[in-house]
């Protein structure tokens, strides 16, 4: 019965035909316009052979082991500077410093500089490679089974080179594109209400996790294919680089799973298509502006907290340096946050529609 309405409902799919031109055109006319309107600007963001940075350090692990933070820092290009007194801004300003840390304890805050943003995301990657990993982690010269020690050891450190604006938005807009797909259902629900086939429902002996199954995976399979065939063309006319194509994929997918069974769960709430469609470009907006679907998440102004507030941020970082560096301590998060979207928004649909029914 559920393979039966699967295929019936893929058919009803179709119907919109518009919704699945611009999944299919949408990514490739949009990564054109805004990879080249975009690429000198980034070319512009080129990080020099050496920067300087200030810091203030008071007490804590990070203190102690200033003496090699600051020899694996030389190495990776940034000399740092020690300032006692001043307050950061005015010291970054006074001193053309690239950018300023206020280290105490175990924690630390950076202050950068508007003039010099790629330096500053270098710097930041420094540091939350150095802490968030752990200090002998994030550097990676110790053996797996020495303890953790307060000394940092000297090493090159491993930040993210240079992406250019192809790779960039030809990546996120698959990523931004693919998170819209449940548009695609909208012939299939529009049909089910049309015809009366919601009251049929309530009589079918499937269960409600089997009619939302029957909706939510030929969506998902069609948003799928369409973004494969998008990404294999688009990666053939501009010559994107993808990055651990598996793992990429994975990604993608789990984007896809979270922004469709969101919109259902819109759907469920409201039982109102034109809502369900405003209320869901509007929140992929959102999380798109604060994730760096419009401005790169490198040098964006939005702060790092608010970044984070969006599953965009942790695909797009995670692709980008999958791309780039090969490996991103962010891929993990990203499923967890993809995956935890897909579970909370499938749990409340069925649960609206069980109690739906009842009532």
């Amino acid at each position: 019965m559920i393979f039966y309405l699967m295929k019936n409902n893929l058919k009803l799919i179709f119907r919109n035909k518009f919704a699945v031109a611009v999944l299919l055109l949408g990514p490739a006319l949009t990564i054109a316009m805004l990879s080249n309107a975009f690429e000198s600007l980034m070319k512009s963001y080129t990080v020099p052979d050496e920067f300087t940075v200030g810091y203030r350090a008071q007490g804590g692990v990070l203190a102690d082991s200033m003496d090699d933070i600051k020899e694996a820092g030389r190495e990776a290009g940034i000399v740092f500077r020690e300032y006692p007194d001043g307050e950061p801004e005015e010291l970054i300003a006074n001193n053309d410093l690239a950018a300023f840390a206020d280290i105490e304890g175990e924690g630390y805050t950076l202050y950068t500089s508007e003039d010099h943003k790629p330096e500053g995301a270098v710097t930041d990657c420094f540091f939350d490679r150095v802490v968030s990993g752990g200090v002998d982690a994030a550097l990676g010269s110790i053996a797996p089974d020495a303890v953790m020690s307060s000394a940092v050891p000297t090493s090159n450190l491993d930040y993210m080179p240079a992406v250019n604006s192809t790779d960039y938005y030809g990546m996120i807009y698959i990523v931004y594109f693919s998170s819209l797909g449940m548009v695609c259902a909208t012939g299939m629900l529009s049909s089910e209400k049309k015809n009366g086939i919601e009251r049929k429902y309530r009589v079918c002996p499937v269960s409600k996790f089997g009619l939302y199954l029957a909706r939510l995976l030929p969506t998902a399979a069609l948003v799928t294919v369409c973004s494969l065939i998008e990404t294999l063309v688009t990666t053939a006319l501009f010559g994107i680089h993808w990055g651990t194509p598996l793992l990429s994929a994975l990604i993608v997918v789990m984007v896809i799973l979270a922004g469709t069974a969101f919109g259902f769960m819109l759907y469920s709430l409201s039982r109102n298509m034109a809502m369900t469609i405003i209320a869901l470009f509007a929140v992929i907006w959102v999380m798109g502006f604060l994730g760096g679907s419009f401005e790169t998440y490198m040098y964006s102004a939005v702060s790092e907290t608010l970044k984070k507030i969006s599953f965009f941020y942790y695909a797009n970082r995670s692709l980008v340096e999958l791309s780039s560096m090969g490996k991103s301590d962010y891929t993990a998060v990203s499923l967890l946050f993809s995956g935890g979207i897909f579970a909370v928004s499938s749990a409340v649909s069925i649960a609206v529609d069980t109690i739906r029914k009842k009532v």
